[in-house]
């Protein structure tokens, strides 16, 4: 996946960034935490629809569905930044 595979737009609480897959996708979380893990990124929560990560010093969470939501970033910019940076960790 590649960030500009997404829609980005402010979240409805505007304290977080969403990222929503233009194209539907299916991810298997088992496979993507297993692959964060040995990135180094630490997942707190797992369940096969949801990982909550903290990256970057924030919390994300990716869903089975592709969608991200950065909390605690209010800025497009800065999610943005986040966010190719997560996919750099998916896609290596």
């Amino acid at each position: 996946m590649e960030l500009n595979e997404f829609t980005a737009k402010s979240c409805m609480s505007k304290t977080a960034c969403e990222f929503i897959p233009k194209k539907k996708e299916t991810l298997n979380l088992t496979e993507t935490a297993q692959k964060l893990r040995e990135k180094e990124v630490m997942i707190d929560i797992e369940t096969p629809y949801l990982l909550i990560i903290k990256f970057k010093g924030k919390n994300i969470s990716l869903f089975k569905s592709g969608k991200i939501i950065i909390k605690e970033t209010p800025e497009e910019k800065e999610g943005k930044e986040i966010a190719k940076e997560l996919m750099e960790k998916l896609t290596d």
